[in-house]
């Protein structure tokens, strides 16, 4: 094939993870969620003002959001897309949606550099670039959270930009070392679970490619600090410490309850023996669930067809990857090992055991969007194995395999642009979001109104709908978001009237009526409108 074959061929492919990313883009996933919402207010807020909804300057480490404490690059990106295209779902989820285009060409100049460091393999596997740019632009996993405005679904192209650049430096110049850097720091700033991961995947690069890095290990070395260094604004934010309580506020390994307590169960049983503490230590059984995590993250369910069961995080039909990728997958673990002493192999290997490490830490596993990053060498390695069927030069047998591609992502893509949208739009809070758009051309009707929190945090869509409404609050540095009813009704108008939304369950108070239902996408009932006149 010709380089301008090649480039013919990823074009194409790039169009087609464009048209995958981008059609019904805005509409489906059918609505924000409260964490892209989250991301919207703040972006909002520095568009209008520099500054974010606490009143603070927008250049900072943690932005406090509602409590949650985010990362600043994509509010950031979004607050530039929301100033040109205004305050809507296109803008917010847009800057994701183009970084996983840019993903696709990323990832084929990251194995195109990395196959060179073998002439054998870069020889007998010509395809495996390109391979891995049309998986990377069709499979389920990295098309579906390049559709949503996610902190993780971003990182992943500053991510893949620190590689090349990492890889560049190795086989050119060491200042490309110190770009490298830059670009992990911004995922840092991104998805803060890359705190971990990157140190811990550039010692292994360094072990990877020592021989070659010896003569650039000055510019190497100040890579590092300055890496060092830019963690610093994270550690002395106001928001650090409370930051990490909330991130650890949960029934995680770190914390370690569920492991504690399953070891005090063994210790009581056998009083504490000396061999009680030594085989029943928490520390043991942590090391059991980390483990047992981790195994979800590769098991055929998961990738092949089941995929995440959080309708946010997959379509809940089908696998991670392609279903037809299976076979390629095996055969790419099977090439895996027997290139094993190879600098693709173990790039591959190392990234493969790093990437879920922050989901795994958490015992709601599989988790795809914490392990995000594991579709990156899954990719490769899926690749590598198609290719090696393009290697046995049958052209029926390899039109066979394309249109068994084909057919699988017709099939997959006929069910995500028909139904997703439909079956998801629970997990979506659709119905928060419907309500906010209805009170936004009613809620004059009204001297009071209340939302069920069914669903959690019905307030930060009406603040979405009304977003002129945080240049009004008083309360401006506590954390929790003011009641917007406080700020945007005439509670004074008795000739208003009250108004409940409802979970369609929970009985209608005396004396309301009900006015009007907010259901799902699918027809199941959600929340209902009930209304009554004040009392003068």
């Amino acid at each position: 094939m010709t380089k301008k074959q090649e480039f013919l061929i990823l074009a194409i492919i790039v169009l087609l993870g464009v048209f995958l990313r981008f059609y019904q883009f805005g509409t489906n996933p059918a609505s924000l969620y409260w964490d892209e919402t989250a991301i919207a207010l703040d972006a909002y807020s520095i568009s209008e003002t520099g500054k974010d909804i606490h009143g603070m300057n927008w250049l900072q480490a943690i932005l406090a959001s509602y409590g949650d404490f985010k990362a600043p690059v994509l509010i950031w990106l979004v607050s530039l897309s929301v100033k040109i295209f205004g305050m809507n779902a296109l803008a917010i989820r847009l800057p994701v949606a183009l970084f996983s285009v840019l993903n696709i060409y990323l990832i084929y100049l990251l194995i195109k550099n990395l196959l060179s460091f073998n002439s054998t393999l870069a020889k007998k596997y010509k395809l495996m670039p390109i391979l891995t740019a049309l998986v990377v632009a069709i499979s389920p996993w990295p098309v579906h959270f390049g559709r949503i405005a996610f902190e993780s679904s971003l990182s992943v192209a500053f991510f893949l930009i620190a590689l090349v650049f990492f890889i560049k430096a190795i086989k050119t110049k060491g200042f490309y070392f110190l770009l490298s850097t830059i670009f992990a720091v911004l995922a840092t700033y991104t998805y803060y679970s890359l705190r971990a991961i990157i140190p811990l995947f550039c010692l292994a690069l360094i072990t990877i490619f020592f021989k070659e890095i010896k003569t650039k290990k000055l510019w190497l070395i100040v890579s590092m600090l300055f890496f060092v260094l830019a963690m610093i604004p994270i550690l002395r934010s106001p928001y650090y410490e409370a930051s990490q309580n909330y991130r650890l506020n949960n029934n995680n390994l770190v914390h370690a309850t569920q492991a504690i307590a399953e070891s005090s169960q063994y210790l009581e049983k056998y009083n504490s023996s000396l061999l009680a503490r030594l085989f029943y230590h928490r520390y043991i059984f942590m090391a059991r669930d980390f483990v047992i995590n981790m195994s979800t993250h590769f098991s055929p369910s998961f990738l092949f067809f089941k995929g995440d069961n959080n309708l946010r995080q997959h379509s809940g039909y089908f696998g991670e990857f392609l279903m037809v990728s299976l076979p390629f997958y095996f055969l790419g673990i099977f090439l895996l090992f027997k290139n094993l002493k190879t600098k693709l192999t173990l790039f591959l290997l190392f990234l493969m055991f790093l990437a879920p490490i922050p989901a795994s830490l958490v015992y709601e596993v599989p988790h795809a969007s914490r392990a995000v990053y594991l579709f990156i060498p899954l990719a490769i390695i899926i690749a590598w194995g198609m290719n090696e069927i393009f290697l046995l030069k049958n052209k029926i047998f390899a039109s066979i395999l394309m249109i068994l591609f084909l057919i699988n992502a017709i099939f997959y893509y006929n069910d995500y642009f028909n139904h997703y949208a439909k079956r998801s739009s629970e997990a979506w809070l659709y119905s928060y979001n419907q309500v906010a758009l209805y009170l936004k051309g009613h809620y004059q009707e009204f001297s009071e109104i209340e939302i069920s929190e069914h669903y959690w945090f019905p307030n930060i869509f009406i603040y979405y709908q009304f977003p002129e409404l945080l240049n009004k609050r008083v309360k401006t540095q506590e954390l929790a978001l003011e009641n917007p009813f406080d700020l945007l009704l005439d509670q004074k108008n008795m000739n208003k009237k009250q108004a409940k939304f409802i979970y369609y369950e929970d009985e209608v108070p005396t004396g309301f009526n009900v006015v009007k239902s907010f259901n799902f996408l699918n027809g199941e009932p959600s929340l209902i409108l009930v209304t009554k006149e004040n009392e003068l």
